[in-house]
């Protein structure tokens, strides 16, 4: 390949090493191509409102046997984090949804939202730190545990400060 350097300081190509530079991102493309749902799952990933809350890390993943709730395949995922800790449980209803069981720890008036491609889910924990998402669509998904509120008759979201938030994960 021809790399003398012009006066801007930037290679110089021949019209056969830029052919022979698109033969190799062609079979790198081939090869290794650029995940389709990247640029969405980073765009999920980005769109909360506010950057100043902790990211929950998982630190376990089990799938539990055949015959656990009825015959539903279900897996058990904890997220952790200094402040905060959920461990939810998710399970098969069919071909396009599940349902989420989850606790938090330390208990708390929280908010929890489920953030999906087909919208948001949002539930309020008990004083246990239980709750449940009971029809959710498969696919990708996102926690955000949201500050309890004073009043516990408001459930919107929007008023209430993001506590912690997981990675994202596919139900």
């Amino acid at each position: 390949m021809n790399t003398a350097q012009g006066s801007s300081g930037s290679p110089h190509f021949t019209p056969e090493d830029q052919l022979l530079a698109e033969e190799i991102a062609d079979v790198y493309r081939l090869i290794d191509p650029v995940p389709a749902t990247l640029v969405e799952r980073l765009q999920f990933a980005l769109a909360l409102e506010s950057p100043e809350f902790a990211v929950l890390r998982p630190y376990e993943d089990a799938v539990l046997p055949a015959g656990v709730r009825g015959g539903e395949d279900s897996r058990t995922i904890t997220f952790d984090s200094e402040i905060l800790t959920i461990m939810i449980s998710v399970s098969a209803r069919d071909d396009h949804a599940v349902r989420v069981d989850g606790w938090l720890a330390p208990p708390g008036d929280h908010l929890v939202e489920l953030r999906t491609g087909q919208g948001a889910h949002t539930v309020r924990a008990d004083d246990q730190g239980r709750f449940v998402l009971d029809v959710v669509p498969r696919g990708l998904s996102q926690l955000v545990v949201r500050q309890g509120l004073d009043d516990p008759g408001v459930d919107d979201p929007a008023q209430a400060a993001i506590l912690a938030v997981t990675p994202s994960l596919i139900l």
